[in-house]
């Protein structure tokens, strides 16, 4: 892991490490994020992770459908157990993604700086 120095000055802006913008250093997170990165990286991580609830409530249901083979009675029993996991693995897959995204800021790799005017 290699260690980033960053020059201390008394300014109150800094440059956002995602989109790397100057931004005022209240409008950014502690990782250094502004809002609309952090709006997009979240969005980004909730729909991948409805997705993921979507795949792993079809690969449920039909191992449910084709192993368990259950009767008419219980059919409610089964169709809550399958919206349930929907659910979880759709938030815990958002929150792994994005936290993902958080630590790879991927995005930073292929930003510009922006032109800085001269003092």
């Amino acid at each position: 892991m290699h260690k980033v120095s960053r020059p201390v000055d008394d300014s109150d802006q800094d440059t956002c490490v995602c989109c790397l913008e100057v931004k005022p250093r209240q409008n950014l997170d502690r990782m250094l994020w502004c809002a609309e990165c952090n709006k997009v990286a979240r969005g980004r991580a909730a729909s991948r992770g409805w997705l993921v609830g979507v795949l792993v409530a079809g690969v449920l249901s039909s191992w449910i459908w084709l192993f368990i083979q259950p009767s008419n009675l219980v059919i409610g029993g089964w169709v809550g157990t399958v919206l349930a996991a929907f659910y979880v693995s759709a938030r815990v897959a958002r929150e792994v993604l994005y936290a993902v995204a958080r630590m790879q800021s991927r995005p930073v790799a292929e930003a510009v700086p922006p032109e800085r005017c001269p003092d």
